[in-house]
């Protein structure tokens, strides 16, 4: 009984209640071994992690140094299924949805002997429990590579519904990939648009007026030193408090339930220091932009730097906040200290010698810092949709194959 419901998925079209049939690769796919050179019908690309055959960028276009017309690569069409035995769990295994090319000969490419199988395929791959049969073929060839023998491939045992039950589930996860390409371009644009904003709004370098400013502002930013417009701030002795930590991807968040997720020594916890909602703290990534505003209450270990301006009425921490994130910033903190450290948060006396522009008018500062928050929260709430159509597209890969 338990064999049988393995040929049957969870989740299907309506119509289709057949078993899905075992059947062994070499049945659905052929090799495809064709060697030829780059041509204008057949340009050079690359099968790039999780996204498959692409356009090679500007970088690896080495054409204008030399053009080795006699170089062999593989050839590859629409639909073909391609995998790199060396990179399977990262995402080097896939379908061509990008059509004719030649690509590296370290890649396997297989074409569908009828219909769309080979795509069908494709979908398929993105289960762990495919790369899963792949892997229990892979063999060293030196050290360091891998190889899975085409045969032993073609060898593995699959199972797979009729010609119409395929091309609907194809359809389907077309349709998703459409969906997830569309959210990551308007992703992608959101995060432009803001880049654009940032080299705008505020001045570049030997400037002190930003291109572009909000109607009614247009008095030259002031320029301090750090320690003029902030204060550290160190207060210790309250181990009951939450412990945060400070991520790059994340910012202030709770690293669990002290002695239940975490085991802390209470006497190590009296020398954390106190975070609260509107304090400044500085991470151990200082130079990756490390620098990040909490919205919680707890204690951080003693190696994070926090600090508060010394005059609240007269700074907007949201624009602080965004001025903080700023590439030209990060690069500014080199100038304050000996280089690079990793593991290491620059210290309140290292940022406090550093000069930053602001805007004297505390208005502008707020219509800056209430801007960039919007635009923020938009990206946010894109990238949101954009996981959870990722996490949708799992899910049915889990419940609509066998």
């Amino acid at each position: 009984m338990k064999d049988n419901q393995a040929k049957y998925p969870q989740l299907r079209f309506k119509g289709f209640t057949d078993p899905w049939e075992e059947r062994k690769l070499g049945d659905i796919l052929s090799e495809r071994n064709d060697q030829m050179p780059e041509t204008n019908e057949y340009p050079l690309m690359s099968f790039v992690q999780g996204k498959g055959v692409t356009p090679k960028g500007e970088r690896y276009n080495r054409s204008f140094l030399v053009k080795d017309s006699e170089k062999k690569y593989k050839k590859t069409e629409l639909g073909d299924f391609i995998y790199s035995s060396n990179n399977l769990e990262t995402g080097s295994i896939g379908f061509n949805k990008t059509g004719k090319a030649v690509i590296s000969p370290v890649y396997s490419i297989f074409k569908s002997k009828k219909s769309q199988e080979s795509q069908f395929i494709g979908i398929m791959s993105a289960r762990k429990d495919f790369i899963s049969k792949m892997v229990r073929f892979r063999q060293g060839v030196v050290y360091g590579q891998w190889r899975i023998h085409e045969s032993d491939f073609l060898n593995i045992d699959m199972k797979i519904p009729n010609d119409k039950e395929q091309q609907l589930i194809i359809s389907f996860f077309e349709n998703i990939d459409k969906t997830i390409a569309l959210h990551q371009r308007k992703l992608a644009k959101l995060k432009e648009l803001k880049q654009g904003y940032l080299q705008k709004m505020f001045p570049k370098n030997g400037s002190k007026f930003p291109q572009l400013r909000f109607a009614g502002f247009a008095d030259a930013w002031e320029e301090r030193k750090s320690k003029e417009i902030f204060k550290a701030k160190v207060r210790k002795g309250e181990p009951n408090l939450p412990v945060l930590s400070v991520t790059q991807t994340s910012g202030v968040v709770y690293r669990g339930e002290v002695g239940i997720d975490i085991k802390y020594d209470v006497s190590t916890l009296k020398n954390y220091k106190v975070i609260e909602p509107n304090d400044f703290v500085i991470s151990l990534r200082s130079f990756q932009g490390g620098f990040e505003l909490s919205d919680k209450l707890g204690i951080t270990s003693p190696a994070y730097t926090i600090f508060v301006p010394k005059y609240p009425e007269e700074q907007n921490n949201l624009f602080w906040r965004i001025q903080f994130k700023r590439f030209q910033f990060i690069e500014s903190l080199k100038t304050v200290t000996f280089g690079i450290r990793d593991g290491k948060s620059i210290s309140f006396n290292e940022f406090g010698d550093l000069k930053i522009k602001f805007p004297s008018n505390i208005l502008e500062q707020q219509k800056i810092g209430t801007f960039f928050k919007q635009l923020d929260d938009t990206i946010a709430l894109h990238q949101r949709k954009l996981d959870l159509l990722k996490e949708q597209k799992k899910g049915y890969l889990q419940k609509m194959f066998v």
